[in-house]
């Protein structure tokens, strides 16, 4: 398996971020076709410049022809709590909402997402966030094996109403600064 190299998102890595993220939500029991990602649209406006965070993770592929950002095998962000996920937990604790973690699917199973979520955690507990929360599916049971393999509880399940999708979603929680 090639070496993850874990970096800043950056510009001209827009497309593939947007095609990893339609690729691997394929792959989950809560996929949602033709749900609006606005976030994806701004990743800087959305993440970097609030506050937050995005994370691309790449690897060498060989070739001559290779495009810059084909490498492009995992992704992940975290962001201030906002919206309805500041209504379940308490947006003015220090918390930070984990998201966008994705991986391609044939780089699933060799510590990729571990590793991004490891560098997410740190960069968010640098500036000061002290918990980390997220959501995923109820049924996705690979992500919530996963979430709780890296310490991360389930708190409780929540039914979410996003334009015409009900999902249900499991609400995850961890400590960061300690």
């Amino acid at each position: 398996m090639p070496e993850l190299t874990v970096r800043r998102y950056r510009p001209d890595d827009a497309e593939r971020v947007r095609e990893l993220n339609r690729v691997a939500m394929r792959e989950t029991p809560e996929w949602v076709p033709d749900a609006p990602d606005p976030d994806l649209a701004d990743v800087r406006g959305h993440y970097i410049d609030a506050a937050g965070e995005f994370l691309v993770g790449e690897v060498e592929r060989g070739g001559a022809t290779r495009e810059p950002d084909s490498g492009i095998v995992a992704t992940g962000a975290y962001c201030p709590l906002d919206g309805w996920m500041a209504e379940q937990f308490d947006a003015r604790a220090g918390t930070a909402e984990l998201t966008r973690l994705r991986v391609a699917p044939e780089y699933q199973g060799h510590g990729f997402g571990t590793r991004l979520v490891e560098a997410l955690q740190h960069r968010a507990r640098r500036v000061g966030y002290r918990a980390i929360v997220l959501n995923t599916g109820v049924e996705n049971e690979q992500a919530r094996g996963f979430y709780e393999s890296l310490g991360y509880s389930c708190v409780r399940e929540e039914t979410v109403e996003f334009e015409e999708a009900e999902l249900d979603l499991a609400l995850y929680w961890r400590r960061l600064d300690g």
